[in-house]
């Protein structure tokens, strides 16, 4: 067999790949326009707060306090800028990320003395009950509402005349931070719990397991599924760390579900 002949494509097997590069191209075209309509209809006033969250997910795995805490506080200052942000629940992921950064400092940086762990986890726990606070005001505040009724709380900080919103779809805007809002209040719950497990996990460190053992009770009374409380729990108490059933690994708890 001569080499051009190993290369010769035949008709059908163009026709094949003719198919696959024209639903390959079809699938990329639908995701950059259904991922632009999405990002579009996001509040322009945050994307650059979004922006920083984003960099601080990349930068997370680091341990590097410097760049991780920059890109934190910079979306918070632009949050705390707008009224309608100033105590939203972003802010309190923005505190539990901080609060999450510094635990891992304290327990998985070889160079830190025990002097510097506690100072850490210290840290970690200021942080971390700043996190708490806001959670439980926002849910407070929100966690009942309806979504007409959010809409009357939003209307009048977001306003079609704000030049922000030049040029682009206010209403699809507007609709969508209402939707966000009614899907933290879902999330914001979970949120909460989280913090709190990471409260129980401080106290574990600073070897207090009544009151870890109560945040963990907590976590697991405000989001049942939270199996790192459930694992930490197992541990305080002398057990195995919980691994997910094969049911909960197939089918993992619904993320719009109560």
């Amino acid at each position: 067999m001569r080499i051009k002949e190993i290369f010769i494509i035949s008709k059908g097997t163009k026709v094949i790949l003719a198919i696959t590069f024209s639903v390959s191209l079809l699938a990329i075209i639908f995701a950059f326009f259904y991922y632009r309509s999405v990002n579009r209809a996001e509040d322009p006033r945050v994307t650059k707060a979004r922006a920083y969250l984003n960099e601080y997910e990349k930068a997370a795995g680091t341990l590097n306090p410097i760049e991780v805490f920059r890109y934190l506080d910079s979306a918070n200052v632009i949050y705390r800028s707008f009224p309608d942000y100033q105590s939203s629940f972003e802010t309190g992921v923005i505190y539990n990320n901080k609060c999450s950064m510094l635990l891992l400092m304290a327990l998985y940086d070889t160079e830190v003395g025990e002097q510097e762990k506690k100072s850490l986890l210290d840290l970690a726990m200021k942080y971390c009950d700043s996190s708490i606070i806001v959670y439980r005001k926002w849910i407070s505040e929100w966690d009942t509402l309806s979504p007409a009724t959010i809409a009357l709380k939003v209307k009048p900080y977001m306003k079609a005349a704000d030049p922000a919103f030049d040029g682009l779809n206010f209403d699809r805007i507007f609709s969508k931070r209402i939707k966000n809002l009614v899907t933290a209040q879902i999330e914001t719950p979970r949120r909460l719990s989280v913090s709190l497990s990471n409260k129980g996990t401080i106290y574990r460190h600073l070897i207090m397991p009544d009151s870890a053992l109560l945040c963990y009770n907590k976590a697991l009374s405000v989001w049942e599924d939270n199996r790192t409380a459930r694992s930490n729990m197992s541990v305080l108490m002398g057990g195995e760390p919980v691994k997910p059933t094969v049911i909960e690994s197939l089918f993992p708890p619904d993320k719009n579900s109560r």
